[in-house]
């Protein structure tokens, strides 16, 4: 999903100086609807060419190549509702890296030093080779041994996920415990060591048959012998998956998953392909997810996992609506809340119901499609401890989401 860039105005902060005073103290103005929301949000900044290079003074900032291929100034600020601010802009000669950390990472790892025996990689130890680009090989399945933690992850300094590059293609919940990038580490010292809460923090949601939170299915109807009931199928039938890192800088991790000829049963007479591109930014949750489909199709689902005994929310604001869960639905501990959500585009969804395993959204026949995935560990958000708070939280991001920062007039 294209990110709204920001508006901006470069105001002389020194209006009676000379020019050489004036480059040096310069501020771009932005503003924060009243209709908008509270917190750290990332935006991007297009600057004038005998600007490249300047950042934000006391703002972590960036220079990135955006969706278009154009170098912006990416940066991140929290600006209440109904305010604007000027952020002052400083030369690359006084701008360091106080201000950055690296919050933001997408990678995948290939297992190495062994030998494919049917469906199970074989080697000794467990030694990983990052790729930037990867064709899953035709006899990947879960629990391969051959991708570590089974597919792409990617993480905020708020949250990780991991995507399973397989026939499951459901997307799993990484908590954490600071804000340091944690993945690289990752199952490194024993493959599996990740389901078990560490100093990091751990994989924390039990995803079972379902499509985890918010990965994509096919909305089938499977016959029996006196009814038929609607089911929803994965990925079993695709004729090629691959993966492509997109960026991956300190304040925004960006990868893609292309899937050739992915269809609903061996038949393929609903085949399509689909392109997937997930980008998440540093002090938020959130996984934005941009969909490419060849052809229209009617039965694109995007699931929620259904654990019961969870408080289902939902809410719609503006253009969006989110369908979320709240409970002890994480599996690293005993009594271990947990909050998940899909946030969807209203227009480009056919409606929201209940399935045998997920929480499904059923998107209309349509060549793109934009949604939003996010996780809530309580032991990392001081500010949602309660399932009231969860929606409350999630109001607030659906203000965001319809007005994000603009220009200040």
């Amino acid at each position: 999903m294209k990110f709204s860039k920001i508006g901006l105005i470069l105001v002389p902060l020194l209006a009676s100086c000379s020019q050489g005073d004036i480059n040096s103290a310069l501020s771009v103005k932005v503003k924060n609807s009243a209709d908008g929301g509270s917190g750290d949000q990332i935006f991007e900044v297009s600057l004038p060419p005998q600007y490249s290079g300047w950042k934000l003074k006391q703002y972590p900032s960036e220079w990135i190549e955006n969706s278009e291929g154009q170098a912006v100034l990416l940066g991140a600020a929290s600006i209440a509702p109904g305010s604007s601010a000027s952020l002052e802009l400083m030369p690359p000669e006084q701008a360091t890296n106080v201000n950055l950390q690296d919050r933001a990472h997408a990678e995948l790892s290939v297992r190495t030093g062994g030998e494919w025996q049917d469906a199970v990689y074989s080697a000794e130890g467990f030694s990983f080779e990052e790729v930037t680009s990867f064709t899953s090989p035709p006899q990947l399945t879960d629990h391969s041994y051959f991708l570590r933690y089974e597919g792409p992850g990617w993480e905020s300094d708020q949250m990780g996920y991991r995507l399973y590059l397989d026939w499951r293609n459901a997307i799993d919940v990484f908590v954490k415990a600071n804000d340091s990038v944690v993945l690289p580490e990752v199952g490194q010292d024993g493959y599996d060591s990740y389901h078990n809460l560490s100093s990091w923090g751990g994989d924390a949601l039990k995803v079972g048959k379902s499509l985890g939170v918010g990965a994509l299915g096919r909305l089938t109807e499977q016959e029996t012998q006196d009814s038929s009931t609607q089911t929803v199928m994965h990925f079993q039938h695709v004729e090629t998956t691959q993966y492509q890192l997109v960026s991956n800088s300190q304040l925004r991790a960006e990868f893609e998953v292309g899937y050739e000829g992915w269809s609903s049963s061996d038949a393929k007479a609903d085949s399509i392909d689909v392109t997937t591109h997930y980008r998440i930014d540093a002090f938020d949750p959130t996984t934005h997810i941009s969909v490419s489909v060849s052809e229209p199709s009617d039965n694109i689902v995007a699931g929620l996992v259904a654990h019961d005994g969870m408080q289902v929310i939902k809410a719609e604001r503006g253009e969006w609506g989110v369908v979320a869960t709240w409970g002890t639905q994480s599996i690293l501990a005993d009594n271990d809340n947990l909050g998940l959500a899909v946030v969807y585009r209203l227009d480009q969804v056919e409606k929201v119901f209940e399935g045998e395993h997920d929480h499904l959204v059923l998107f209309k026949p349509l060549t793109a499609l934009d949604y939003k995935i996010l996780a809530v560990w309580p032991k990392r958000s001081s500010d949602v401890q309660t399932a009231k708070q969860f929606e409350d939280y999630l109001v607030n991001k659906l203000k965001m989401y319809n007005h994000p920062l603009t220009v200040s007039n």
